[in-house]
């Protein structure tokens, strides 16, 4: 089987997930973040490499964002905003993470595979990318690949409609990247 085959089945099934998302849903995480104070992203594994790179982008468009876990992450309040990835909705450490929160009266928005799921039902806003996680669903991907793969272009058009709400240019996001590298 060539690469080129494979490659063009793998944008095919991102492709099939990001149609049936619904437009609305990134206009509202970007009205969300708009709104925050700060941001703080969190997600387990490979979701927390994905949240990890969205939270760069936040930065890098001016919002004061965090990283749960970072030894220099703050305690939440009460205008803040918690964005989870979670493909099953059902981690259980995530679960603790997003009560926390609610505890504090912040606001959280919920990337998942699976609107039934006990994150997505106590979170504020739900976006629900109906791809393959590591334990549901088909693909010809393991794992949660094809769930993780969405969520990053899906966020990355959050970016863009972000920036783009904002006004905010390329040139003024680019003084913000990181210099010591």
């Amino acid at each position: 089987m060539s690469y080129i085959k494979n490659e063009k089945k793998i944008l095919a099934e991102i492709r099939t997930v990001l149609e049936k998302n619904p437009e609305k849903s990134e206009k509202d995480l970007v009205k969300e973040i708009i709104k925050a104070k700060r941001v703080f992203i969190t997600g387990g594994g490979r979701s927390g490499l994905i949240g990890k790179s969205f939270a760069m982008r936040l930065m890098q468009a001016g919002k004061k964002v965090f990283v749960v876990g970072e030894t220099i992450t703050p305690s939440i309040k009460k205008n803040d905003l918690l964005i989870v990835i979670s493909g099953s909705g059902t981690t259980k450490t995530i679960l603790d993470i997003v009560l926390s929160a609610k505890e504090t009266d912040s606001f959280v928005a919920c990337l998942t595979s699976e609107r039934n799921s006990p994150i997505a039902k106590i979170s504020d806003l739900v976006v629900v990318l109906k791809a393959k996680t590591k334990t549901k669903g088909k693909s010809i991907q393991p794992l949660g690949s094809l769930f993780e793969q969405s969520s990053f272009i899906f966020l990355e058009a959050v970016i863009l409609g972000l920036v783009k709400k904002l006004n905010i240019s390329e040139n003024k996001m680019r003084k913000k990247h990181a210099s010591l590298e």
